[in-house]
């Protein structure tokens, strides 16, 4: 039987319906009345938008679960996204992101802010020794002795060296800085280290703006939740095994695994940032 091109062409209009899981972290966005956003960027595994003035990103299965993001029931493989186009209008709201040819609705939730285990320096020690706190081409050394001396100027500084420091949609200097305000902001809790947890949240307002002038719309909106201590799945599941909550050396690996050099630079920045925490409090310094 044939059938009618209008009828191919009704079909085709149907937009394909997946369900998704979302981050907590937008869940005022995608939950309230219904609003309208626009595709920043597009690509075989994920959608980029801009709503207000923050980013949503949504992403296929076998993509990294982002703070701020939707993680689709499906994979790349299915090309869900072929028919969204860069500077398009999306409709967001009542749990359901509208795009073009497909409607994502979300059936689940989960929280980018790790629930880390109270523990004691010399345990956290004995779980990052041997990793990594460095990465080529990043000079670290400004940002641990801001970090260590618990200087908010010290940390502003370093952050305005890193941002927007080499290529991609989310350079490497972001991600570096990303993952260790992220650590900072999370161990310090877990280590009963009230002045430096004041010190992160104080120093958030001004980092975020550097963070808006400096580098892409995308990446400033991931040291946003860094400044949260909201973080990609695998960097949460990182910093839960430095308080004894899973396998360090294969979140670890699983973590470098992420992008061509975001997970790298993201675990080193964390590695640097707890040896910090852990050097100032045996020098008598931040508590």
């Amino acid at each position: 039987m044939t059938v009618p091109a209008a009828a191919e062409t009704q079909q085709s209009q149907v937009p394909a319906r997946v369900p998704g899981v979302a981050s907590t972290a937008i869940y005022g966005a995608v939950s309230a009345a219904g609003t309208e956003a626009t595709v920043l960027g597009t690509s075989s595994h994920a959608v980029w938008l801009l709503i207000e003035d923050r980013v949503i990103a949504v992403t296929t299965s076998d993509s990294t679960r982002l703070p701020n993001g939707v993680q689709l029931a499906a994979g790349s493989s299915s090309d869900l996204f072929r028919m969204v186009h860069h500077g398009a209008t999306v409709e967001i709201g009542h749990g359901r992101i509208m795009l073009e040819g497909l409607a994502v609705t979300i059936n689940r939730w989960w929280d980018p802010r790790p629930s880390l285990a109270t523990v004691s320096a010399s345990k956290v020690a004995e779980a990052i020794a041997g990793l990594p706190s460095e990465v080529p081409d990043i000079d670290s050394g400004s940002l641990r002795a801001a970090l260590v001396a618990g200087s908010p100027g010290g940390i502003l500084l370093s952050a305005k060296a890193l941002l927007g420091k080499g290529p991609g949609l989310t350079p490497e200097g972001d991600d570096y800085l990303a993952g260790a305000l992220a650590a900072t902001r999370l161990l310090a809790e877990a280590l009963g280290r009230d002045r430096t947890t004041a010190m992160i949240a104080g120093v958030s307002v001004p980092l975020a703006k550097l963070a808006d002038a400096r580098t892409t719309t995308f990446s400033a909106s991931l040291v946003h939740s860094a400044l949260r201590g909201q973080v990609a799945e695998p960097a949460g599941a990182l910093l839960r095994a430095f308080t004894g909550r899973g396998d360090v050396s294969a979140s670890h690996q699983r973590l470098q695994q992420v992008g061509h050099s975001s997970g790298p630079a993201l675990a080193a920045g964390m590695v640097l940032a707890t040896q910090s925490l852990i050097q100032s409090g045996s020098n008598g310094g931040t508590q």
